[in-house]
């Protein structure tokens, strides 16, 4: 129960925050073109979480997509599509808020499997 309050009380800065104060950093087209893959930054209070997104088409804006990852306290996470139904997600040294490992696409309904590679061992701030 504890870690359930912790963990939501690092959420409710987001919560708090505007789908307007999300900043792009790099975006990385799916390999057959049909969605994009955004790396960028959003305000959660005093800290500014790097987030990984999927977007639905090409182009769309950061603010459109789905968050696939959310983590502070490291570098920008790198992204690498390893096939058009698999991308990986790797960091150092992060502190990793949330992480979906898959992502199914609304417009007809096929899913990405989304690996993720930062570290074995936890976070050690």
């Amino acid at each position: 129960m504890k870690k359930l309050i912790a963990a939501l009380g690092l959420l409710l800065p987001l919560a708090a925050c505007g789908e307007g104060e999300m900043r792009e950093i790099s975006r990385h087209p799916a390999p057959d073109g049909s969605r994009d893959v955004v790396v960028g930054t959003i305000k959660a209070g005093e800290t500014e979480p790097f987030l990984v997104v999927m977007t639905a088409k090409p182009g769309d804006n950061i603010n459109k997509g789905a968050r696939l990852f959310l983590a502070d306290k490291g570098d920008a996470p790198q992204v690498e599509w390893q096939s058009v139904d698999q991308l990986t997600i790797s960091c150092k040294d992060a502190r990793v808020w949330s992480y979906r490992s898959f992502w199914t696409n609304p417009n007809n309904g096929k899913t990405i499997a989304v690996g993720l590679k930062c570290g074995t061992q936890g976070w050690k701030g």
